[in-house]
C-alpha cells in the first residue's frame, strides 16, 4: 500500500506572527472538517449509502483470524449478517430473527431493540462527526491495485443513559469517483465494556448493488 502525502502550505499571516513575536492566528482544521461532512450525505453516513455488502474480518494483534461474516445492507433498517459458521441473523426494522446455518429456518427472536431505532443510529452518525480527533487526510493511496482516497480518525460515541459506548481509530477509502466507501480498517476498537483500545483489527470490504432487498421472512 502506497501513500502519498502533501504538505499544507504554511499561512504567510503566521510567520508575519512567529516573526514579530505574536500569538499565531488560529487555523481552521480543514481536514477534520472534510472528514466531519461525509457524515453529512457522504460515505460515512448510513442513511446516503446505496444498497451493499461488505466482507467483514477480525484478526489478532499476530494477525491470525478470529472470525468473519458478510453483511448485506440495504439500508440502515434491514439488514442480514452471515457468519462464517453458517448462523445468520436479519434485522427488520426492531424486529429480527435467526437461523443456524444457510439452510436453516428463520426463527423469531425476543425484540431486544431500542423503539427508534432509526433515532439511535442518526445520533450514533451525528456522535461520531462530532467526537472526531486526531484527524488525517491521507490522500491518493493505492490498495490492491485501485487507486482511492483515505482518510484516518478517531472517534467515538457518547455514553448512552445506560453507559453504553463505542469507537476506535478508523482508515477509510474512498472510490475518488463515485465517493463511495470501499474500504474501512478499524484498529484499537474499545467500547463501554473494554474502554482501553483492543489489539485485534477489523477489516470491511464494500461492494455495491442497487438491486439487494431484504424482507420479513414469510410464515
Amino acid at each position: 500500500m502506497t501513500f502519498h502525502f502533501s504538505a499544507p502550505a504554511f499561512p504567510a499571516t503566521a510567520i508575519v506572527a512567529l516573526l514579530l513575536g505574536l500569538p499565531a492566528p488560529a487555523r481552521a482544521d480543514a481536514c477534520r472538517d472534510e472528514i466531519a461532512a461525509l457524515f453529512d450525505g457522504g460515505a460515512l453516513d448510513p442513511f446516503a449509502q446505496p444498497p451493499h455488502r461488505y466482507d467483514h474480518v477480525v484478526t489478532g494483534a499476530d494477525g491470525s483470524p478470529r472470525y468473519a461474516m458478510t453483511v448485506t445492507f440495504a439500508s440502515p433498517l434491514k439488514s442480514m449478517t452471515e457468519m462464517n459458521t453458517g448462523m445468520r441473523s436479519l434485522v427488520i426494522g426492531r424486529d429480527s430473527w435467526m437461523a443456524q446455518g444457510a439452510d436453516a429456518p428463520w426463527v423469531k427472536a425476543p425484540n431486544m431493540l431500542p423503539e427508534d431505532m432509526e433515532g439511535l443510529y442518526r445520533r450514533h452518525r451525528d456522535q461520531l462527526a462530532a467526537n472526531l480527533r486526531d484527524t488525517e487526510c491521507l490522500g491518493p493511496v493505492e490498495v490492491e491495485g485501485q487507486g482511492l482516497t483515505a482518510y484516518r480518525y478517531t472517534t467515538q460515541t457518547d455514553a448512552d443513559d445506560q453507559g453504553i459506548y463505542f469507537g476506535g481509530t478508523y482508515t477509510v477509502y474512498l472510490d475518488p469517483d463515485t465517493g463511495l466507501k470501499m474500504r474501512q480498517e478499524v484498529d484499537g476498537a474499545f467500547a463501554h465494556y473494554q474502554p482501553d483500545p483492543g489489539t485485534d483489527r477489523t477489516v470491511q470490504t464494500y461492494s455495491y448493488d442497487d438491486t439487494i432487498t431484504l424482507s420479513p421472512p414469510e410464515g
